[in-house]
């Protein structure tokens, strides 16, 4: 291997820390694309290393999902959904899972190393861009804007991930706090990185 290949291929494989579970689809694919990259087929190696690239994305919305809160007391949660690269504008990772009681409903939902997170990072540092509708409190010593009309949460994560806490059919604002609050928000710093 020379030194443009191993550049190449450094990046990816310091990204697959211990996901084994993906790590013969990944490593297969980074395999692949040396083995284009060396016969002059950029295409096909451009190809694997974005199929590469995917599967990680993948695996870290995963571990995103395994950060979600656990339900509270009365509480059921539906089976949590992650995506990786969930679109080519909105990009990055995400985890989502609803939680029922009776009528009423939560749904927790964290997105990562999006583009939109930019924007919502103004936000947050400009009162003035908040809008009429939205509030800026203090959760457990992290930022929140608190919008009434979506009845919603949202902290913003080292301008890295966002999460989200909404409600519907009758759900206060206390108890949009537990679920903000079981939210494991030194996890989500470390799988966004």
């Amino acid at each position: 291997m020379n030194l443009r290949q191993a550049l190449t291929a450094a990046p990816l494989l310091a990204l697959l820390g211990s996901a084994a579970a993906h790590a013969d689809d990944v490593t297969d694919q980074i395999q692949e694309a040396l083995k284009a990259y060396e016969n002059k087929d950029l295409g096909t190696a451009a190809a694997a290393l974005d199929a590469a690239s995917s599967l990680i994305r993948q695996m870290k919305a995963e571990s995103l999902g395994s950060l979600l809160p656990a339900p509270p007391a009365g509480w059921e949660a539906e089976e949590a959904q992650t995506a990786g690269g969930v679109g080519p504008i909105v990009g990055g990772i995400h985890a989502e899972c609803n939680y029922h009681k009776g009528e009423q409903s939560v749904k927790v939902a964290i997105t990562g190393n999006s583009p939109l997170l930019q924007m919502m990072a103004m936000v947050f540092n400009n009162p003035m861009a908040m809008g009429a509708d939205n509030k800026l409190v203090i959760v457990d010593g992290r930022k929140a804007i608190y919008n009434k009309s979506d009845n919603a949460y949202r902290v913003l994560v080292g301008n890295q991930a966002l999460v989200e806490v909404s409600g519907e059919h009758g759900v206060d604002e206390a108890t949009l706090k537990t679920f903000l609050k079981g939210v494991n928000f030194a996890g989500v710093e470390t799988a966004v990185k």
